[in-house]
Protein backbone atom coordinates (compact mmCIF):
# COMPACT_ATOMS: atom_id res chain seq x y z
CA UNK A 1 0.00 0.00 0.00
CA UNK A 2 3.20 2.15 0.84
CA UNK A 3 3.61 5.09 3.38
CA UNK A 4 0.27 7.41 2.37
CA UNK A 5 -0.94 8.35 5.56
CA UNK A 6 2.14 8.74 7.37
CA UNK A 7 3.46 11.06 4.85
CA UNK A 8 0.66 13.28 4.80
CA UNK A 9 0.44 13.98 8.67
CA UNK A 10 3.94 14.93 8.17
CA UNK A 11 2.97 17.21 5.30
CA UNK A 12 0.48 18.62 7.28
CA UNK A 13 3.26 18.92 9.97
CA UNK A 14 5.45 20.82 7.91
CA UNK A 15 2.99 22.83 6.54
CA UNK A 16 1.85 24.12 10.23
CA UNK A 17 5.45 24.75 11.41
CA UNK A 18 5.79 27.19 7.83
CA UNK A 19 2.86 29.26 9.30
CA UNK A 20 0.47 28.05 5.81
CA UNK A 21 -2.08 27.64 7.61
CA UNK A 22 -2.37 30.63 10.10
CA UNK A 23 -2.24 33.43 7.21
CA UNK A 24 -5.14 34.97 5.22
CA UNK A 25 -8.48 34.81 4.96
CA UNK A 26 -10.33 31.75 6.00
CA UNK A 27 -13.61 32.36 4.28
CA UNK A 28 -13.38 33.53 0.70
CA UNK A 29 -12.81 31.68 -2.58
CA UNK A 30 -8.91 32.33 -3.64
CA UNK A 31 -8.70 33.13 -6.86
CA UNK A 32 -5.03 34.80 -9.10
CA UNK A 33 -4.67 35.99 -12.31
CA UNK A 34 -3.44 33.92 -15.43
CA UNK A 35 -0.17 32.83 -16.05
CA UNK A 36 1.37 30.39 -18.32
CA UNK A 37 5.02 28.77 -18.50
CA UNK A 38 4.57 27.92 -22.48
CA UNK A 39 2.08 29.66 -23.74
CA UNK A 40 2.03 27.49 -26.99
CA UNK A 41 0.42 23.73 -26.18
CA UNK A 42 0.24 22.85 -29.52
CA UNK A 43 2.21 20.60 -32.01
CA UNK A 44 2.39 19.39 -35.66
CA UNK A 45 2.23 17.63 -38.03
CA UNK A 46 -0.63 15.56 -36.22
CA UNK A 47 -0.64 12.91 -34.33
CA UNK A 48 2.05 14.67 -32.51
CA UNK A 49 3.57 15.23 -29.07
CA UNK A 50 2.16 18.08 -27.25
CA UNK A 51 5.14 20.27 -25.32
CA UNK A 52 4.75 19.20 -21.60
CA UNK A 53 3.37 22.92 -19.85
CA UNK A 54 3.09 23.94 -15.99
CA UNK A 55 0.35 24.30 -14.98
CA UNK A 56 0.47 25.16 -11.59
CA UNK A 57 2.33 28.39 -10.19
CA UNK A 58 5.07 27.35 -8.75
CA UNK A 59 6.40 28.19 -5.73
CA UNK A 60 5.83 25.33 -3.14
CA UNK A 61 4.58 21.94 -4.01
CA UNK A 62 1.70 20.93 -5.96
CA UNK A 63 0.39 17.60 -6.53
CA UNK A 64 -1.81 14.79 -7.18
CA UNK A 65 -3.14 15.88 -10.63
CA UNK A 66 -7.27 14.73 -11.89
CA UNK A 67 -7.71 16.51 -14.95
CA UNK A 68 -11.49 16.66 -16.61
CA UNK A 69 -12.38 18.85 -20.18
CA UNK A 70 -15.53 20.92 -20.49
CA UNK A 71 -17.71 18.37 -22.33
CA UNK A 72 -19.96 21.84 -24.20
CA UNK A 73 -16.24 23.33 -24.87
CA UNK A 74 -12.96 21.50 -24.86
CA UNK A 75 -10.77 24.12 -24.69
CA UNK A 76 -11.93 24.47 -20.82
CA UNK A 77 -9.79 22.21 -18.75
CA UNK A 78 -10.38 21.71 -14.94
CA UNK A 79 -7.23 20.70 -12.98
CA UNK A 80 -7.52 19.61 -9.55
CA UNK A 81 -4.42 19.52 -7.07
CA UNK A 82 -2.94 19.70 -3.31
CA UNK A 83 -1.55 22.90 -3.52
CA UNK A 84 0.39 24.55 -0.83
CA UNK A 85 0.53 27.39 -2.65
CA UNK A 86 -3.22 28.61 -1.26
CA UNK A 87 -3.28 31.32 0.90
CA UNK A 88 -5.09 31.17 4.47
CA UNK A 89 -6.43 27.63 5.50
CA UNK A 90 -6.83 25.96 2.09
CA UNK A 91 -4.65 23.24 0.21
CA UNK A 92 -7.17 22.70 -2.11
CA UNK A 93 -6.09 24.43 -5.15
CA UNK A 94 -7.91 24.23 -8.69
CA UNK A 95 -6.49 25.26 -12.20
CA UNK A 96 -8.87 26.33 -14.62
CA UNK A 97 -7.56 26.92 -18.87
CA UNK A 98 -10.34 28.44 -21.37
CA UNK A 99 -7.77 27.93 -23.71
CA UNK A 100 -6.68 24.41 -24.35
CA UNK A 101 -4.20 24.25 -21.84
CA UNK A 102 -1.61 27.20 -22.78
CA UNK A 103 -2.93 29.64 -19.72
CA UNK A 104 -4.41 28.78 -16.30
CA UNK A 105 -6.49 30.55 -13.36
CA UNK A 106 -5.76 29.02 -10.16
CA UNK A 107 -8.87 28.85 -7.12
CA UNK A 108 -8.41 27.70 -3.75
CA UNK A 109 -11.52 26.27 -1.88
CA UNK A 110 -12.49 27.96 1.38
CA UNK A 111 -13.02 26.75 5.19
CA UNK A 112 -16.20 25.17 6.27
CA UNK A 113 -16.95 27.10 10.07
CA UNK A 114 -20.18 25.56 11.76
CA UNK A 115 -20.80 26.40 15.40
CA UNK A 116 -18.74 23.63 16.45
CA UNK A 117 -15.45 23.82 15.07
CA UNK A 118 -13.78 24.52 11.72
CA UNK A 119 -13.12 22.40 8.53
CA UNK A 120 -9.84 22.18 6.77
CA UNK A 121 -9.78 21.48 2.65
CA UNK A 122 -6.91 19.26 2.37
CA UNK A 123 -6.26 16.64 0.33
CA UNK A 124 -7.95 14.45 -2.70
CA UNK A 125 -8.44 17.37 -5.27
CA UNK A 126 -11.64 16.15 -7.53
CA UNK A 127 -12.60 17.72 -10.59
CA UNK A 128 -15.81 17.03 -12.96
CA UNK A 129 -18.10 19.35 -15.43
CA UNK A 130 -22.16 18.20 -16.34
CA UNK A 131 -23.64 18.72 -19.75
CA UNK A 132 -24.47 21.78 -19.36
CA UNK A 133 -20.49 23.01 -18.93
CA UNK A 134 -20.98 24.06 -14.68
CA UNK A 135 -17.92 22.75 -13.23
CA UNK A 136 -17.52 21.37 -10.11
CA UNK A 137 -14.23 20.90 -7.66
CA UNK A 138 -14.68 18.93 -4.25
CA UNK A 139 -12.02 17.56 -1.72
CA UNK A 140 -11.66 16.18 1.70
CA UNK A 141 -11.89 18.38 4.46
CA UNK A 142 -10.70 18.10 8.21
CA UNK A 143 -11.41 19.66 11.49
CA UNK A 144 -9.28 21.86 12.92
CA UNK A 145 -8.83 20.07 15.83
CA UNK A 146 -7.60 17.41 14.48
CA UNK A 147 -10.35 15.29 15.99
CA UNK A 148 -10.62 12.79 13.19
CA UNK A 149 -14.42 14.75 11.94
CA UNK A 150 -14.72 15.05 8.17
CA UNK A 151 -16.42 15.58 5.11
CA UNK A 152 -16.09 15.95 1.50
CA UNK A 153 -17.42 19.32 0.47
CA UNK A 154 -17.90 20.64 -3.23
CA UNK A 155 -18.27 24.16 -5.34
CA UNK A 156 -19.80 24.55 -8.44
CA UNK A 157 -19.37 27.78 -10.90
CA UNK A 158 -21.24 28.32 -14.45
CA UNK A 159 -18.55 30.54 -15.52
CA UNK A 160 -15.03 29.16 -13.86
CA UNK A 161 -14.91 32.18 -12.17
CA UNK A 162 -17.98 32.69 -9.49
CA UNK A 163 -18.03 29.62 -7.13
CA UNK A 164 -21.13 28.36 -4.85
CA UNK A 165 -20.25 28.07 -1.13
CA UNK A 166 -18.68 24.79 -0.40
CA UNK A 167 -20.94 22.69 0.74
CA UNK A 168 -21.13 18.88 2.28
CA UNK A 169 -21.54 15.65 -0.70
CA UNK A 170 -20.27 13.09 1.55
CA UNK A 171 -20.42 12.70 5.36
CA UNK A 172 -20.87 10.11 8.02
CA UNK A 173 -22.34 10.62 11.15
CA UNK A 174 -20.14 9.50 14.22
CA UNK A 175 -16.52 9.30 14.67
CA UNK A 176 -15.54 8.92 11.28
CA UNK A 177 -14.13 10.68 8.06
CA UNK A 178 -13.89 9.93 4.15
CA UNK A 179 -10.96 9.41 2.69
CA UNK A 180 -9.49 7.91 -0.91
CA UNK A 181 -12.35 9.72 -2.65
CA UNK A 182 -13.71 10.17 -6.54
CA UNK A 183 -16.03 12.23 -7.83
CA UNK A 184 -18.09 10.81 -11.29
CA UNK A 185 -20.42 13.34 -13.15
CA UNK A 186 -23.08 11.56 -15.63
CA UNK A 187 -22.58 13.88 -18.84
CA UNK A 188 -24.10 11.19 -20.78
CA UNK A 189 -27.14 12.80 -23.41
CA UNK A 190 -28.62 9.15 -23.76
CA UNK A 191 -28.54 8.69 -19.52
CA UNK A 192 -31.94 8.99 -17.81
CA UNK A 193 -30.08 10.66 -14.64
CA UNK A 194 -27.67 13.32 -16.95
CA UNK A 195 -26.07 15.97 -14.73
CA UNK A 196 -26.35 13.53 -11.73
CA UNK A 197 -23.25 13.45 -9.24
CA UNK A 198 -21.42 10.96 -7.58
CA UNK A 199 -18.87 11.05 -4.39
CA UNK A 200 -17.35 7.98 -3.60
CA UNK A 201 -15.14 7.30 -0.44
CA UNK A 202 -14.01 4.94 2.55
CA UNK A 203 -15.59 5.87 5.43
CA UNK A 204 -13.16 5.41 7.76
CA UNK A 205 -13.90 4.58 11.76
CA UNK A 206 -11.74 6.77 14.17
CA UNK A 207 -10.93 3.83 16.13
CA UNK A 208 -9.98 2.07 13.04
CA UNK A 209 -11.51 -1.07 13.47
CA UNK A 210 -14.03 -0.86 10.09
CA UNK A 211 -14.47 0.92 7.24
CA UNK A 212 -17.21 1.05 4.55
CA UNK A 213 -17.50 2.12 1.12
CA UNK A 214 -20.12 4.88 0.12
CA UNK A 215 -21.08 6.36 -2.55
CA UNK A 216 -22.87 9.43 -2.49
CA UNK A 217 -25.13 10.60 -5.26
CA UNK A 218 -27.65 14.34 -6.04
CA UNK A 219 -29.85 14.43 -8.62
CA UNK A 220 -30.44 18.77 -8.46
CA UNK A 221 -27.14 19.41 -9.00
CA UNK A 222 -25.58 19.51 -5.07
CA UNK A 223 -28.56 20.37 -3.74
CA UNK A 224 -29.69 17.66 -1.84
CA UNK A 225 -27.54 14.10 -1.50
CA UNK A 226 -28.23 10.85 -0.63
CA UNK A 227 -25.34 7.83 0.18
CA UNK A 228 -25.70 3.94 0.02
CA UNK A 229 -23.45 1.78 1.43
CA UNK A 230 -21.85 -0.50 -1.01
CA UNK A 231 -19.32 -2.56 1.22
CA UNK A 232 -18.52 -3.13 4.46
CA UNK A 233 -15.13 -4.37 6.03
CA UNK A 234 -13.66 -5.03 9.89
CA UNK A 235 -10.34 -4.79 10.77
CA UNK A 236 -8.07 -6.34 9.73
CA UNK A 237 -9.39 -6.44 6.32
CA UNK A 238 -9.88 -2.86 4.61
CA UNK A 239 -10.87 -0.93 1.65
CA UNK A 240 -9.28 1.90 -0.02
CA UNK A 241 -8.38 4.18 -3.23
CA UNK A 242 -12.23 4.37 -4.71
CA UNK A 243 -12.70 5.14 -8.59
CA UNK A 244 -16.09 6.00 -10.45
CA UNK A 245 -17.00 6.09 -14.05
CA UNK A 246 -20.75 6.33 -15.99
CA UNK A 247 -21.79 4.92 -18.78
CA UNK A 248 -24.09 6.38 -21.11
CA UNK A 249 -27.11 4.64 -19.68
CA UNK A 250 -26.88 6.01 -16.62
CA UNK A 251 -25.22 2.82 -14.96
CA UNK A 252 -22.63 4.05 -12.57
CA UNK A 253 -18.90 1.89 -12.10
CA UNK A 254 -17.04 1.72 -8.95
CA UNK A 255 -13.84 0.24 -7.87
CA UNK A 256 -11.82 -0.12 -5.13
CA UNK A 257 -9.06 -1.50 -3.55
CA UNK A 258 -9.41 -4.45 -0.63
CA UNK A 259 -6.73 -6.61 1.43
CA UNK A 260 -8.04 -9.30 4.52
CA UNK A 261 -5.01 -9.85 6.17
CA UNK A 262 -3.49 -8.17 9.33
CA UNK A 263 -1.60 -6.78 11.60
CA UNK A 264 -1.35 -4.62 9.10
CA UNK A 265 -3.38 -3.38 6.36
CA UNK A 266 -2.63 -5.67 3.01
CA UNK A 267 -0.19 -7.74 5.42
CA UNK A 268 0.76 -9.98 2.64
CA UNK A 269 0.77 -7.68 0.32
CA UNK A 270 -2.08 -8.86 -1.51
CA UNK A 271 -4.71 -6.74 -3.12
CA UNK A 272 -7.90 -8.03 -3.88
CA UNK A 273 -9.53 -5.16 -7.13
CA UNK A 274 -13.14 -5.07 -6.28
CA UNK A 275 -15.91 -3.65 -8.60
CA UNK A 276 -19.34 -2.94 -8.22
CA UNK A 277 -22.22 -1.14 -10.07
CA UNK A 278 -25.77 0.59 -9.70
CA UNK A 279 -28.19 0.89 -12.36
CA UNK A 280 -30.52 3.30 -10.10
CA UNK A 281 -28.55 6.29 -9.78
CA UNK A 282 -26.54 5.06 -6.80
CA UNK A 283 -29.69 3.85 -4.59
CA UNK A 284 -28.28 0.00 -4.36
CA UNK A 285 -25.06 -1.04 -5.70
CA UNK A 286 -24.57 -4.80 -6.74
CA UNK A 287 -22.62 -7.42 -4.09
CA UNK A 288 -18.95 -6.41 -4.71
CA UNK A 289 -16.92 -8.93 -6.94
CA UNK A 290 -13.44 -9.59 -7.51
CA UNK A 291 -11.72 -8.39 -10.70
CA UNK A 292 -7.95 -9.46 -10.36
CA UNK A 293 -5.71 -10.28 -7.28
CA UNK A 294 -2.34 -8.32 -7.68
CA UNK A 295 0.92 -8.12 -5.74
CA UNK A 296 1.25 -4.90 -4.05
CA UNK A 297 4.94 -3.41 -3.17
CA UNK A 298 6.42 -4.86 0.47
CA UNK A 299 7.94 -0.94 1.08
CA UNK A 300 8.65 2.37 -0.43
CA UNK A 301 8.72 3.23 -4.09
CA UNK A 302 12.39 0.95 -4.87
CA UNK A 303 15.57 4.00 -4.69
CA UNK A 304 13.47 6.35 -2.69
CA UNK A 305 11.61 7.54 0.55
CA UNK A 306 8.29 7.80 -0.66
CA UNK A 307 5.16 5.40 -0.36
CA UNK A 308 2.81 4.23 -3.65
CA UNK A 309 -0.41 4.25 -4.11
CA UNK A 310 -2.48 1.55 -6.62
CA UNK A 311 -5.95 3.17 -7.55
CA UNK A 312 -7.73 1.05 -10.17
CA UNK A 313 -8.88 4.00 -12.29
CA UNK A 314 -11.44 2.50 -14.29
CA UNK A 315 -13.25 3.70 -17.54
CA UNK A 316 -16.24 2.90 -19.82
CA UNK A 317 -16.24 2.89 -23.65
CA UNK A 318 -19.58 4.98 -24.39
CA UNK A 319 -19.11 5.06 -28.16
CA UNK A 320 -21.48 2.94 -30.39
CA UNK A 321 -18.07 1.62 -31.57
CA UNK A 322 -17.31 -2.54 -31.73
CA UNK A 323 -15.91 -1.99 -27.90
CA UNK A 324 -19.03 -0.53 -26.82
CA UNK A 325 -20.10 -0.86 -23.07
CA UNK A 326 -16.57 -2.36 -22.51
CA UNK A 327 -15.39 -1.07 -18.99
CA UNK A 328 -11.66 -0.85 -18.55
CA UNK A 329 -9.42 -0.59 -15.28
CA UNK A 330 -5.47 0.08 -15.29
CA UNK A 331 -3.43 -0.73 -11.71
CA UNK A 332 0.04 -1.45 -11.25
CA UNK A 333 1.36 -5.59 -10.22
CA UNK A 334 4.81 -6.24 -8.70
CA UNK A 335 6.72 -8.69 -11.17
CA UNK A 336 8.89 -9.05 -7.84
CA UNK A 337 11.19 -7.33 -10.01
CA UNK A 338 9.41 -4.16 -11.16
CA UNK A 339 6.21 -2.66 -10.85
CA UNK A 340 4.08 -2.69 -14.34
CA UNK A 341 1.32 -1.28 -15.44
CA UNK A 342 -1.50 -3.02 -16.57
CA UNK A 343 -5.17 -2.72 -18.08
CA UNK A 344 -8.14 -5.80 -17.88
CA UNK A 345 -11.29 -5.06 -19.27
CA UNK A 346 -14.94 -6.91 -19.31
CA UNK A 347 -17.08 -7.54 -22.30
CA UNK A 348 -20.11 -8.64 -20.17
CA UNK A 349 -20.37 -5.92 -17.92
CA UNK A 350 -18.13 -6.46 -15.28
CA UNK A 351 -19.07 -10.18 -14.40
CA UNK A 352 -15.71 -11.60 -15.56
CA UNK A 353 -12.85 -9.76 -16.54
CA UNK A 354 -10.00 -10.31 -19.11
CA UNK A 355 -6.29 -11.14 -18.30
CA UNK A 356 -4.03 -8.48 -17.90
CA UNK A 357 -2.42 -6.67 -20.31
CA UNK A 358 0.79 -4.64 -19.91
CA UNK A 359 0.95 -0.82 -21.45
CA UNK A 360 4.28 -1.16 -21.63
CA UNK A 361 6.82 -2.89 -24.19
CA UNK A 362 8.33 -5.96 -22.31
CA UNK A 363 11.23 -4.54 -22.53
CA UNK A 364 10.60 -2.02 -20.03
CA UNK A 365 11.63 -3.34 -16.89
CA UNK A 366 11.93 -0.30 -14.61
CA UNK A 367 9.07 0.92 -12.45
CA UNK A 368 6.04 1.79 -13.99
CA UNK A 369 3.62 3.82 -11.55
CA UNK A 370 0.53 6.30 -10.53
CA UNK A 371 -1.64 5.33 -14.08
CA UNK A 372 -4.72 6.85 -15.34
CA UNK A 373 -7.03 6.07 -17.44
CA UNK A 374 -10.17 7.55 -19.93
CA UNK A 375 -12.01 6.32 -22.55
CA UNK A 376 -12.60 9.07 -25.80
CA UNK A 377 -16.00 9.36 -27.38
CA UNK A 378 -14.93 7.36 -29.87
CA UNK A 379 -13.42 4.09 -27.67
CA UNK A 380 -10.26 4.92 -27.92
CA UNK A 381 -8.69 4.00 -24.47
CA UNK A 382 -5.96 6.00 -23.10
CA UNK A 383 -3.93 5.40 -20.53
CA UNK A 384 -0.97 7.93 -18.99
CA UNK A 385 1.78 6.94 -16.62
CA UNK A 386 5.39 7.73 -14.84
CA UNK A 387 7.96 5.23 -16.17
CA UNK A 388 11.40 5.01 -15.38
CA UNK A 389 12.82 2.88 -18.21
CA UNK A 390 15.07 5.86 -19.39
CA UNK A 391 16.98 6.09 -16.29
CA UNK A 392 19.36 3.08 -15.28
CA UNK A 393 19.46 3.75 -12.16
CA UNK A 394 15.96 3.29 -12.05
CA UNK A 395 15.16 6.09 -10.08
CA UNK A 396 13.95 9.60 -12.04
CA UNK A 397 11.20 8.75 -14.01
CA UNK A 398 9.69 10.57 -17.43
CA UNK A 399 5.72 10.57 -17.88
CA UNK A 400 4.61 7.85 -20.46
CA UNK A 401 1.17 7.41 -22.71
CA UNK A 402 -0.65 4.76 -24.83
CA UNK A 403 -3.82 4.53 -26.86
CA UNK A 404 -5.21 1.73 -27.44
CA UNK A 405 -7.44 1.90 -30.70
CA UNK A 406 -8.60 -2.33 -30.28
CA UNK A 407 -10.52 -2.35 -26.92
CA UNK A 408 -7.15 -2.97 -24.55
CA UNK A 409 -5.91 -5.64 -26.55
CA UNK A 410 -2.49 -3.15 -27.08
CA UNK A 411 -1.12 -0.10 -26.33
CA UNK A 412 1.65 1.99 -28.74
CA UNK A 413 3.56 3.77 -26.45
CA UNK A 414 4.56 7.44 -26.53
CA UNK A 415 6.70 9.62 -24.29
CA UNK A 416 5.59 12.83 -23.30
CA UNK A 417 8.43 14.08 -21.74
CA UNK A 418 12.11 14.65 -22.07
CA UNK A 419 12.57 15.96 -18.08
CA UNK A 420 13.72 13.34 -15.69
CA UNK A 421 12.14 13.84 -12.32
CA UNK A 422 13.08 12.53 -8.73
CA UNK A 423 10.56 11.12 -6.63
CA UNK A 424 12.38 12.33 -3.52
CA UNK A 425 13.07 15.94 -5.01
CA UNK A 426 8.99 16.60 -4.01
CA UNK A 427 9.56 19.45 -1.42
CA UNK A 428 8.12 17.33 1.47
CA UNK A 429 10.91 16.26 2.82
CA UNK A 430 11.37 13.52 0.66
CA UNK A 431 7.91 11.89 2.20
CA UNK A 432 5.02 12.01 -0.30
CA UNK A 433 4.87 13.00 -3.87
CA UNK A 434 1.69 12.57 -4.23
CA UNK A 435 -0.98 9.67 -4.86
CA UNK A 436 -2.34 10.29 -8.14
CA UNK A 437 -2.03 11.24 -12.01
CA UNK A 438 -4.95 12.07 -14.12
CA UNK A 439 -5.99 12.38 -17.93
CA UNK A 440 -8.29 13.31 -20.24
CA UNK A 441 -9.84 12.97 -23.77
CA UNK A 442 -10.73 16.66 -25.01
CA UNK A 443 -11.78 17.25 -28.67
CA UNK A 444 -8.52 16.17 -30.78
CA UNK A 445 -6.62 16.09 -27.50
CA UNK A 446 -4.95 13.63 -25.08
CA UNK A 447 -4.14 15.36 -22.37
CA UNK A 448 -2.34 13.82 -19.30
CA UNK A 449 -1.39 15.34 -15.96
CA UNK A 450 1.08 14.49 -13.83
CA UNK A 451 3.75 15.81 -10.50
CA UNK A 452 7.03 16.95 -12.65
CA UNK A 453 9.85 17.61 -10.24
CA UNK A 454 12.40 18.53 -13.54
CA UNK A 455 12.78 21.86 -11.51
CA UNK A 456 14.95 20.18 -8.80
CA UNK A 457 12.79 21.88 -6.21
CA UNK A 458 10.00 20.40 -5.61
CA UNK A 459 6.58 18.88 -7.43
CA UNK A 460 4.88 21.20 -9.87
CA UNK A 461 1.30 20.08 -12.16
CA UNK A 462 2.52 19.55 -15.52
CA UNK A 463 -0.05 18.74 -18.52
CA UNK A 464 1.32 17.63 -21.68
CA UNK A 465 -0.04 14.42 -23.82
CA UNK A 466 -1.07 14.44 -27.57
CA UNK A 467 -2.64 15.71 -30.44
CA UNK A 468 -4.93 12.81 -32.51
CA UNK A 469 -5.83 14.66 -35.34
Amino acid sequence: MGARVPGRVLLIFVILSLGHFLAGNAHGQFAEAPWSVNPDLTCSPVPCVLPPTQASEGGSIVTDSPIVSNPLNPKHLLLGSFDANCPGSSALGFHLSSDGGSTWNRTCMPSIITKTRVYWPGFDPLVGYDRNGAAYIAGEYGDSEALGYGLVAFQKSTDGIHWSKPAVALRQPGLTFPFETALAVDTNASSPRVNSLYVSGIMWSHQGSNNQVTVSHSTDGGANWTQAAVDSVRYPAGDAYTNMTIGKDGTVYLTWMYCNTGPYFCNNHKAYMMFSKSTDGGNTWSSPKRMITVTLLSTLLPNTHVGVTNYPVIGVDNSNGPHAGNPYVVMYNWTGIYMRVQVIRSTDGGNSWSKPVPVAPASDTHDQFLPSLSVSPTGRVGVSWLDRRNDPANVDYQAFAAISTDGGRSFPNTQLTTAFSNPDTNGTLNNWMGDYTGNTFAGADFLAAWMDSSNGVDMQEVVGGIRLH
